[in-house]
C-alpha cells in the first residue's frame, strides 16, 4: 500500500526522540500483581493502575456485572434516548444524584464522553471557559470545539483569573478544574475557585476523576473533604479509577441534565453502555460509602511512600495524593528507569511528551490500598539504586 510513507517517517521520528508508544498486553491481574503477554512466567509488582481501592478484582462487583448479563444481556442495544436506558442506568443515576447533593444524575459510556457531552453543549459562542492548564485532553479538546471562548490559568494565578471574571462582555463565564491532577498528584485549589465563582456568579464544573473514592467522609471526592461540594455546579465522577468500573457519572440541577440529554450529542449518538457496568458501579459506590478503610488505608500507603521517596532525594514535585511522580527530565532516562524497575519486577510505565511537559518525562507512581509495606520498600530499594 503506497501514500503512508509520511507515516512512517513521523514514526521514525517519534522513536529517535525516545517517544513511540507500544501497547503492553497484561496477561493476568492479581490485585497488585501482575503477569505480561511477553513474559506470563514472572510476576511483577504493578505501580501504575489507577485501581486505587482494589474494587476492579472485588468479588461484589463480578458477581452484580453478571447478575445483570444474566436478566439484561450483555450490549445495551441502542442509544439512551431510543431503547437503551436500562433499570440499571437509573438507579446508578439516582444513587449518585443523592450522594453529590444535586437534583439530577447521568451516566455516560467514559469519561472522556462524559467532557465532550457536558463541555460542547453547555458553553456556547458569548461564553467564556477558564480551564487550569493542567486539565485531562478530555476537557482541554472539548472546550476547544465548543465554540466559546476559553483561557487557561495555573492555579496560583488568581489575579489572572479575576481579571476574566470581571469580563463584562460574556454571557455566561465557566470554571473548569480536575480535583486531584493525573499527573503529578496535587489538589487544585478549590477552595478559593468555590469562592471566586460564588462572588462573580460563574459555574463551576469539577472532574474528580483521580478523587473520588479516595478523598471525603463518604469518598464522595476533594469537593466533599473541603466541605465545598454544595458550591459545585456540575460534578463529574469518572469511574474507571477508584470505582474499579467504566464509565463516568455527571451530577447536576435539573435543568442541565435535560438539555445534556436534549441537546448532549456525543451522548444522544452513542449506544448506551451495557448494563451490567452501571450495576457494577452501582456496587462500588456503596463499597466506597461503607468501608472508609479502604481509602484510610489507601492514604497511608500513599503518605509512606512520599516520605520515603523525600528521604532519598527524589523530585516528587508537589503531590499530596496516591499519585506520586518520580519527576525524571528526559524521555530516554524515564524509559531506562521503567526497564530496570521491570527487570527486577516492578511494573511502571514511563510517561513521557506530550502527556507532560517537555523535559519533565516521569515514572508516575500510583499508590493502592492493597499495596503492602515490603511491595512499597522493594520498590524504593531499586529506585535508590537507579538515583545512584
Amino acid at each position: 500500500m503506497h501514500g503512508f510513507e509520511d507515516f512512517e517517517q513521523e514514526l521514525s521520528d517519534l522513536e529517535a526522540a525516545n517517544l513511540r508508544r507500544r501497547l503492553r498486553t497484561i496477561a493476568e491481574v492479581h490485585g497488585t500483581t501482575v503477569r505480561t503477554a511477553d513474559q506470563p512466567q514472572r510476576e511483577k509488582v504493578l505501580f501504575c493502575s489507577n485501581n486505587y481501592l482494589n474494587l476492579a478484582e472485588d468479588e461484589r462487583l463480578r458477581k452484580a456485572a453478571v447478575e445483570a448479563i444474566r436478566k439484561y444481556g450483555w450490549g445495551a442495544g441502542a442509544s439512551r434516548l431510543i431503547c437503551g436506558t436500562l433499570r440499571p442506568h437509573t438507579e446508578l443515576e439516582e444513587a449518585f444524584a443523592d450522594w453529590a447533593g444535586k437534583e439530577r444524575a447521568l451516566y455516560f459510556p467514559s469519561g472522556w464522553s462524559a467532557n465532550q457531552t457536558i463541555l460542547t453543549t453547555l458553553p456556547n459562542k458569548g461564553d467564556l471557559v477558564l480551564m487550569d492548564h493542567r486539565c485531562h485532553a478530555s476537557i482541554v479538546d472539548a472546550v476547544r470545539t465548543s465554540g466559546a471562548d476559553f483561557r487557561t490559568y495555573r492555579d496560583e494565578s488568581d489575579q489572572r483569573l479575576q481579571r476574566f471574571l470581571t469580563d463584562a462582555k460574556y454571557r455566561r463565564k465557566y470554571i473548569v478544574t480536575e480535583s486531584i491532577f493525573s499527573m503529578d498528584g496535587d489538589p487544585a485549589r478549590l477552595d478559593i475557585l468555590a469562592e471566586l465563582k460564588e462572588r462573580f456568579g460563574a459555574v463551576l464544573i469539577l472532574d474528580e476523576a483521580h478523587g473520588l473514592g479516595c478523598f471525603g467522609p463518604t469518598g464522595a471526592g476533594l469537593a466533599e473533604q473541603l466541605g465545598i461540594l454544595d458550591n459545585v455546579d456540575i460534578l463529574i465522577a469518572p469511574l474507571g479509577k477508584a470505582a474499579g468500573c467504566a464509565g463516568a457519572l455527571a451530577a447536576a440541577p435539573a435543568a442541565v441534565i435535560d438539555l445534556l440529554i436534549n441537546r448532549g450529542r456525543p451522548l444522544i449518538y452513542t449506544t448506551a453502555a451495557p448494563a451490567a457496568c452501571a450495576a457494577a458501579a452501582l456496587t462500588a459506590i456503596r463499597i466506597i460509602q461503607n468501608e472508609p478503610h479502604r481509602r484510610k488505608q489507601l492514604s497511608e500507603n500513599a503518605a509512606y511512600l512520599r516520605n520515603q521517596l523525600l528521604k532519598m532525594g527524589l523530585n516528587i514535585g508537589q503531590t499530596a495524593s496516591q499519585i506520586i511522580p518520580v519527576i525524571i527530565g528526559e524521555s530516554e532516562k524515564a524509559l531506562l528507569w521503567s526497564s530496570r524497575l521491570e527487570a527486577e519486577g516492578y511494573f511502571v510505565t514511563a510517561i513521557r511528551p506530550p502527556t507532560v511537559p517537555k523535559g519533565a518525562a516521569r515514572l508516575r507512581l500510583s499508590v493502592q490500598y492493597a499495596h503492602t509495606k515490603e511491595q512499597m520498600d522493594g520498590l524504593c530499594r531499586v529506585l535508590k539504586g537507579l538515583a545512584g
